[in-house]
């Protein structure tokens, strides 16, 4: 069963990634087709998070990837294929090898080689508890 949940703080800040390792390798698929998108599963609590939101899409540009919500329902990674793979790869990687209450930070820095300045931040985290 995929189970991807997506909350937030606020709709320009940080962002919490849930789910399972099945969904995170559907999400690997998706990024590295360079477009879709994807029903995310609405969290029953979303503490310490104040919402959630209902979908990923996925979009091809010219950059580096932009992460953010649209419409406050939406969440968005738009950016280049080399790009888009990298982060596909980096968030299967991470849930691969995630062990308890690992997390994997996914933040824009000063030269990031594939997030663009205006992405939001994202927290990932394998839930097997959602399996």
């Amino acid at each position: 069963m995929i189970v991807l949940a997506i909350r937030y703080i606020d709709l320009d800040g940080e962002l919490g990634l849930d789910g399972t390792f099945s969904s995170f390798v559907a999400l690997g698929q998706l990024l590295r087709r360079g477009s879709g998108d994807m029903d995310l599963a609405t969290a029953d609590d979303p503490y310490p998070y104040v919402g959630s939101l209902s979908r990923i899409i996925v979009r091809q540009s010219n950059r580096k990837i932009v992460m953010r919500v649209v419409d406050g329902k939406d969440f968005e990674a738009c950016g280049n294929m080399d790009s888009l793979r990298q982060l596909a790869r980096n968030v299967e990687n991470f849930a691969a090898s995630a062990y308890g209450k690992d997390h994997l930070h996914v933040d824009y820095y000063p030269d990031h080689f594939y997030l663009d300045e205006e992405s939001v931040s994202l927290v990932v985290r394998v839930d097997p508890a959602l399996e």
